[in-house]
């Protein structure tokens, strides 16, 4: 007498085996190739954080809010590498590397901002992760005056790559990475060896943008206002 299951269980194992091994198109690696390519991009970047979390070095790209706030001297400040599995037909395989990381600028930003502009201030520091402090003035009946908002000299960035073992696509999402915005871009597996990764670096560090061409352009994905400002330039201005 078999196991009661055991068979189900057998089909299910065969069915996600050709699933992922026979995809639609002939050129998409297989499952295990894939997962290669990914360990070994783990590996490079781990070892890459660990040397920029020692050097710290300044990273040359202009972290701008509008209108004349713009991050002083940002350099990197440290980061790490993560990953979350998934199982195909029993074996675990990478699904998804995450890089985070921050940023860090010599001094904070300081902007008043009019009562009327308070809302969408804040939702854009928010939409950035830039963390803040606020300051309300009043006049002498209790009406807001204004609002200075002190920004905390530190900017979180992401980069994560996402694998879809079907198509054979690398997903990969910068947040905050070459300016205060988020980009998403799409590779074949293939493509992730380590010039890739070198060039990723490079864009980290503001030294070369060939990583963005280098992908296809998969649209801005719940986009920050990053081209937006926060608030108008005639009621703005820096302590």
């Amino acid at each position: 007498m078999t196991k009661q299951g055991s068979l189900l269980d057998e089909l299910r194992v065969q069915y996600e085996a050709v699933r992922e091994s026979t995809p639609e198109h002939s050129d998409v690696e297989s499952y295990q190739a894939i997962d290669a390519r990914l360990r070994k991009a783990f590996r490079w970047l781990e070892q890459a954080i660990t040397y920029l979390n020692g050097l710290k070095p300044p990273i040359d790209h202009r972290f701008d809010l509008g209108y004349g706030f713009v991050f002083d001297s940002p350099r990197f400040a440290r980061g790490s590498v993560g990953q979350h599995e998934r199982r195909i037909v029993g074996f675990p395989v990478i699904e998804e590397i995450n890089v985070y990381y921050e940023i860090a600028a010599s001094k904070p930003l300081s902007i008043e901002v009019p009562p009327g502009w308070v809302a969408f201030a804040e939702k854009t520091l928010g939409a950035f992760g830039l963390e803040y402090t606020c300051r309300r003035e009043e006049e002498r009946d209790g009406t807001l005056r204004k609002c200075i908002y002190s920004v905390a000299p530190v900017i979180p960035a992401r980069i994560s790559f996402r694998v879809d073992y079907q198509t054979g696509l690398v997903t990969v999402t910068l947040v905050n990475v070459d300016r205060l915005e988020r980009v998403t871009l799409e590779f074949p597996s293939a493509a992730i060896e380590v010039a890739v990764l070198e060039d990723l670096v490079r864009l980290i560090l503001g030294r070369d943008s060939a990583f963005l061409k280098r992908g296809r352009l998969a649209g801005l994905r719940d986009q920050p206002p990053g081209r937006q400002r926060a608030v108008p330039p005639d009621a703005i201005r820096t302590e």
